[in-house]
């Protein structure tokens, strides 16, 4: 007896999975991606004209971006209780397709990461100050852990503090960055705004320099201090083995599904990966730290001293190059 084929997506489940990836965190929250689906086959592809030559020159957080949103991707899937398989594209417009199998139930950890989506946060302000407990931390790190990509609390954090100082100091002084990010630093405020960019209620002086983002009148403590406060919040990085176009997606995956699982019990975060751009950063980060492999974003989590705000987001028709999809708008 043949198998049947799976069945092709309908229109309500485009719009599910888009709801889904348009969710996911993004540099500058630009949200550099697009769907095409091709009946059981979504491809993720690059939304063009979406550039940040300052901030990501060689666009590794425009990948990082995407890998977040495949992750997105993956879990909205499971969620509609179908069967997925993802496989990275070495093409200039596809990062990755998803092809979407038969029917097979969602695990309860699948699901639990899945309704995190609309309740994740870039909650860039200072932390409640209570400590993570120990099992909670090593849950969030265990997370991210795939073939390749690794996540580890660093130490040595009077060394971390050096290098996070000095790349403060060199970023708030950069003409061109600032330039490029108030260009992408959203003056709209509220839970209702449409668009992309980085909402001005989102920023905070209170937070460290980079978690903030660094802006011309960010404050830098001398080291001493700003290792004390990294000793106060929950860190992780995150590497892989090498450094490809497929490890750049992958520690996307793996950073969301850290978010994600820090957002189910209660926690927020951000991402800093501003330092990293900046020649030779990566290379001592990793050096100092004894990590091993390459560093491709530190991730800071802790319980949210007060609410964020969601970042403001594309329609979702955006999300289709060839127009509208299914009538989604």
């Amino acid at each position: 007896m043949t198998a049947t084929a799976p069945a092709a997506l309908t229109t309500e489940q485009i719009g599910f999975l888009a709801r889904a990836v348009s969710r996911a965190p993004s540099v500058h929250n630009s949200q550099p991606w697009q769907l095409r689906v091709r009946g059981t086959e979504v491809d993720l592809a690059v939304r063009h004209g979406v550039e940040l030559r300052r901030h990501d020159p060689f666009g590794r957080d425009r990948l990082l971006s995407c890998g977040a949103a495949l992750t997105d991707l993956e879990l909205a899937v499971r969620a509609l209780g179908r069967d997925c398989h993802v496989e990275y594209r070495d093409d200039e417009d596809v990062v990755a397709t998803v092809t979407i199998g038969r029917s097979r139930p969602a695990s309860d950890r699948d699901f639990a990461l899945y309704h995190a989506i609309p309740r994740r946060r870039s909650h860039r302000r200072a932390f409640f100050h209570s400590r993570v407990p120990d099992g909670v931390r090593s849950a969030v790190a265990a997370a991210g852990e795939a073939g390749g990509v690794h996540v580890v609390e660093p130490g040595h954090l009077d060394k971390l503090a050096e290098l996070l100082g000095f790349a403060t100091r060199v970023l708030r002084d950069d003409h061109g960055y600032q330039r490029e990010l108030e260009l992408w630093t959203a003056h709209t405020h509220g839970w209702n705004a449409v668009g992309d960019g980085i909402p001005e209620d989102g920023l905070s002086l209170e937070a460290l320099p980079v978690a903030g983002l660094v802006r011309r009148d960010t404050p830098v403590p001398d080291d001493v201090v700003l290792a004390g406060r990294l000793a106060a919040e929950s860190l992780l990085i995150v590497c892989t083995d090498t450094e490809t176009r497929a490890d750049d997606l992958a520690a996307g995956m793996a950073l969301q599904r850290v978010w994600l699982t820090a957002t189910a019990k209660a926690l927020v975060g951000s991402v800093i990966t501003q330092p990293l751009h900046l020649a030779g950063f990566r290379a001592r980060l990793a050096s100092e730290l004894a990590l091993t492999g390459v560093p491709q974003a530190i991730f800071r989590y802790g319980y949210p001293a007060v609410p964020a705000a969601p970042a403001p987001r594309l329609p979702l028709g955006e999300l289709f190059p060839d127009g509208p999809a299914g009538g989604l708008r």
